[in-house]
């Protein structure tokens, strides 16, 4: 069964989303539309308790008005009982008309009112007779006051005096009635508004389920594929950090590794120009001092063991050397087979140059004879040191090397190999910069190949 892409879960989490929201707002409509509704049949209600009550009202005033028109005693107040009689007889059928419009508009909002209307049916007989009653007692009043006298007025209106008892009855009568429709009307409304509160319950519990199955189907989902989406970025970010520590230590090693093949100022000088691997590297300097030393019975030693101990001896000897340059500030150059060269004055020029080349001449001497007792072997230094003008370089394209040129480093060459061993044979010129600091012996005039004769010295040791 083929999976989802994440184009297609996408989409149809974008439309369950736009789906819920949709119900969210259908649900709220409807609520709305409800609540209006029964807010409205409230309203209506409302102004059908106003009309009863409005009616309850003049029922009573008509009941106070017939009892005091009984109890008059003179034409003029009966006069003024009867306008009030005929005044609420007029409101009595506003009252009345206001009532049956409002539960006709009840009726067609397509209310139930069965009870409420049978409760207006029962007020029928006792409306109809306050209302002949008091239409006949007015009818019997009418007559002019001028055409009547004050005693025959009042002898006229307790003729009457029926009517006025059938409004009395027929208006309590009709009180009862109205005060049993104003209950029923109330209790309509109360329970109005528990339906109202129902709905609004019944509204909220389905937007609250909406809601769930939202949280559940919609956001569930999207929220575990921002999760995943981290996780990934997570993991992507981890996988760099560690491509970044990985290329950094490669980094590192490539500039220890540069670093042991070229001197540290001008390793910084190709990493700060490496779009222009072309561009050479030359540096003269006018005075540094040069050794060469090489191990006497080295060559013979080769026939006795294998190559794996013919090199860890070399390696050994020659890590010694390296810490001896390293201790006095001397710069190294190269080994060529069991030879070892190295130089002081550069490439950071220094005014004791050759004191720090004697110096390590000397260590390299006490370090070969502890090295012999250690071992057994009988190895002896060669040394030879001259002190002149060099150009120094980089050359290659890939495989850079440091190297030294000049009469200066052919001469200390010469010093090495026209030396004895175990010992330190050097020119005139370093003679004259040590001869204040240092024991010498002189050798005399020797000849040497492409310079012709000269005045050497062996190096003995530090003047105390």
């Amino acid at each position: 069964m083929p999976r989802p892409s994440k184009k297609s879960s996408t989409r149809n989490l974008t439309l369950l989303y736009i789906a819920s929201l949709s119900t969210v707002a259908l649900l709220s409509i409807l609520g709305q539309a409800l609540v209006q509704s029964i807010l409205l049949q409230q309203t209506v209600n409302a102004k059908v308790i106003g009309s009863a009550n409005r009616q309850q009202i003049l029922s009573w005033q008509l009941r106070e008005a017939v009892l005091a028109l009984r109890l008059g005693t003179t034409a003029n107040d009966q006069t003024q009982q009867v306008k009030e009689i005929r005044r609420i007889v007029e409101e009595w059928s506003v009252a009345d008309r206001e009532l049956q419009t409002t539960i006709a508009q009840l009726q067609a909002m397509g209310v139930d009112r069965a009870k409420i209307q049978q409760r207006v049916d029962a007020l029928t007989p006792a409306h109809e007779r306050i209302h002949r009653a008091a239409e006949a007692f007015l009818n019997e009043t009418s007559v002019p006051r001028s055409a009547t006298k004050g005693r025959k007025r009042v002898a006229q209106v307790r003729d009457n005096a029926g009517y006025l008892r059938e409004i009395r009855d027929a208006g309590k009568e009709f009180a009862d009635g109205i005060n049993q429709l104003i209950l029923t009307y109330n209790q309509q409304t109360q329970s109005g508004l528990v339906q109202l509160r129902y709905i609004e319950y019944g509204l909220l519990g389905l937007m609250l389920l909406v809601l769930l199955l939202e949280g559940i189907l919609v956001f569930r989902p999207a929220v575990e594929k921002i999760h995943q989406t981290l996780n990934k970025l997570a993991i992507a970010l981890e996988e760099t950090q560690e491509t970044a520590q990985k290329l950094a230590a490669e980094q590192a090693q490539s500039e220890r590794l540069l670093l042991n093949i070229l001197p540290a100022p001008i390793a910084m000088r190709l990493k700060q120009n490496p779009q222009n691997q072309e561009a050479h590297i030359a540096d003269g300097f006018s005075e540094v001092t040069v050794l060469f030393a090489d191990i006497v019975g080295f060559t013979e030693l080769s026939r006795r063991i294998s190559p794996q101990q013919l090199v860890s001896r070399l390696n050994r000897i020659f890590s010694m050397f390296d810490q001896l340059a390293e201790h006095h500030g001397l710069e190294k150059i190269k080994t060529i087979g069991d030879a070892y060269m190295v130089v002081g004055g550069l490439p950071n020029p220094r005014a004791d140059h050759a004191v720090a080349i004697a110096e390590m001449a000397l260590d390299i001497q006490r370090a070969i004879v502890e090295f012999n007792q250690e071992t057994g072997e009988t190895f002896a230094i060669r040394m030879g040191i001259n002190t002149g003008a060099v150009v120094a370089g980089v050359i290659g394209l890939k495989k850079f090397i440091y190297d030294l040129w000049g009469d200066t480093v052919n001469i200390a060459s010469r010093m090495e190999s026209h030396g004895i061993p175990g010992g330190i044979q050097l020119t005139e010129a370093t003679y004259e910069l040590l001869k204040d600091f240092y024991h010498f012996e002189p050798r005399g005039i020797i000849e040497i190949k492409g310079r012709g004769e000269m005045m050497t010295y062996w190096l003995k040791g530090k003047r105390q």
